[in-house]
């Protein structure tokens, strides 16, 4: 008879204590279940934009969260977040070997830095890309004007370089407007509708101003 005393004395005691434990537990029960609804309700923070980086060549997937592509020359390119473009969109930035006659691009061009190449071909006039290079020192002077020349494709004619790796295709040649960072030093462009052809830094100069034309004053 003790000994069914005590084991029913040991079941309520030990029901006792599972229901105290049940208690001070439920704060925290009730407390991971707001934070979890909480969760729920937010979305997920998105994912940094991708570095990507390569000796002459960076290739990879770019997606909503955009990629900053990088070569071992120091070129660069940062492709912005949210621009309409694929979630695993691949593309290639690279230095391209293949040489180009400097003045079909225009009259006294000498370049600055390698000849790249991006075959991103989207649509970025909300946010565009940007493409610079490492140059010490500012390379722009009173008698130069500092471009970027991106390489548009064209029907051939005689005169006109091959756009490499495309057949019937010729190029010509766009000038875009530099900015030169001096903290960074660094020579950076905008391109809105980049296309998969060559890029290249450089400088043309600057005519002189047109004389003005004589006056019935002057001759006299």
């Amino acid at each position: 008879m003790s000994t069914r005393r005590s084991a029913i004395a040991l079941t309520v005691l030990s029901s006792a204590v599972v229901l105290i434990l049940a208690l001070f537990a439920l704060p925290d029960a009730r407390a991971q279940d707001e934070e979890e609804e909480a969760a729920e309700g937010e979305a997920a923070a998105p994912e940094g934009p991708r570095s990507i980086t390569g000796r002459a060549e960076a290739t990879g997937a770019v997606g909503q969260a955009g990629a900053t592509f990088e070569l071992h020359s120091k070129a660069r390119l940062v492709v912005p977040p949210g621009l309409p473009i694929g979630t695993a969109r691949r593309m290639r930035f690279a230095e391209e070997r293949a040489s180009f006659v400097p003045g079909h691009v225009a009259e006294g061009f000498r370049r600055l830095g390698p000849i790249l190449t991006f075959d991103g071909a989207i649509n970025a006039t909300r946010t565009p890309v940007i493409v610079s290079i490492r140059q010490p020192s500012d390379p722009t002077r009173p008698n130069l004007r500092v471009v970027l020349a991106m390489e548009q494709p064209t029907i051939c004619r005689p005169g006109l370089d091959p756009v490499p790796h495309m057949a019937n295709l010729c190029s010509s040649w766009e000038l875009l407007d530099t900015r030169y960072d001096a903290a960074e030093r660094r020579l950076s462009a905008e391109l809105r509708t980049p296309g998969g052809y060559r890029l290249v830094f450089g400088t043309i100069p600057i005519p002189p101003p047109a004389e003005p034309a004589p006056t019935a004053d002057d001759e006299l």
